[in-house]
């Protein structure tokens, strides 16, 4: 059987003598060794990954590559972990095992974030070999994140310095249209200044929300309109 075709953007590097190891991990201290515990305890083969169980749902992430489309050496397999035992908290990481590469996000975290976490993790395994800090290693993966996902024309068309409040409705717009949380796309517009500090500060405040949807109109026994019309002159 002929060997699989990579992705034109996808280099191949020989991992096959890399141990296992964690990469980057997100979140806060507790979160990052909860990370470091569940990657434990799948080294010491106390639950499994394939095949797929009650653990996790286990998918490729070649379409996460095509999308990134830069040329890195990525392990030749990469998958995405979408975990359900997972401790309060938790976030996700990446990390090198049995030869492959792996996403491990949390099953039960918000749809957007999982979205977003997702693909820095899956360009973390990329940007590696190059950024072994960490620290580093999150913030390049987080440029590229950006340029592919939040591209500066498309939110310059949601922001400008005139803008003094959004509505959550618009928020949760923003949100839908880019699948990535608000706060994200309001951090991204600040890099690229298109909004200032001090918008920043005060759109982080809006929690993006659905309109409620409006109850109907009635005409009551007095002959009164009677539901929201009504109750929102007052």
């Amino acid at each position: 059987m002929g060997k699989r075709k990579l992705p034109t953007n996808q280099v191949l590097l020989d991992f096959s003598l890399q141990q296992d190891r964690t990469l980057l991990h997100l979140g806060q201290a507790v979160a990052q060794r909860e990370g470091e515990r569940l990657f434990e305890t799948l080294r010491n083969g106390e639950w499994l990954l394939e095949p797929a169980g009650e653990w996790a749902d286990v998918s490729s992430a070649q379409d996460i590559v095509r999308q990134l489309g830069r040329r890195l050496p990525y392990p030749e397999q990469i998958k995405v972990a979408q975990l359900h035992n997972t401790q309060p908290g938790f976030v996700g990481f990446s990390a090198l095992f049995q030869q492959k590469g792996w996403v491990f996000v949390n099953a039960n975290a918000d749809p957007y974030e999982r979205c977003y976490y997702t693909a820095l993790l899956t360009a973390s395994l990329g940007l590696s070999a190059a950024y072994p800090q960490p620290q580093l290693l999150a913030q390049r993966a987080e440029k590229l994140v950006f340029e592919v996902f939040l591209p500066q024309q498309e939110v310059e068309t949601f922001f400008h310095k005139g803008i003094t409040k959004f509505q959550p409705s618009q928020a949760l717009d923003i949100a839908d249209f880019f699948r990535v949380p608000f706060g994200l796309v309001l951090k991204r517009a600040l890099q690229l200044e298109i909004i200032t500090d001090a918008q920043y500060r005060s759109f982080t405040t809006v929690k993006p929300e659905r309109p409620e949807k409006l109850r109907p109109l009635f005409v009551s026994k007095s002959g009164e309109l009677e539901g929201d019309f009504w109750d929102n002159q007052f």
